[in-house]
């Protein structure tokens, strides 16, 4: 029997049996982030401190509203 790896959200934690996640890779590592955090991660990167090494280096999203 092969052990499969549940991936999850760099976020939430939340699994890919529960919501999408979307790979993801920076740094040279692969990650996954989901739908719902994926705005978090355009728009506010520095929410994600804590959690994605070089967060703080991550500009946001510019807007020409």
């Amino acid at each position: 029997m092969e052990n499969q790896v549940i991936k999850n959200c760099l976020s939430c934690n939340r699994t890919e049996n529960e919501i999408p996640l979307i790979s993801l890779n920076y740094s040279t590592k692969q990650m996954y982030i989901c739908s719902y955090c994926l705005p978090m991660l355009i728009h506010h990167p520095e929410q994600l401190i804590g959690k994605l090494k070089g967060a703080e280096k991550i500009p946001p999203a510019q807007h020409n509203d």
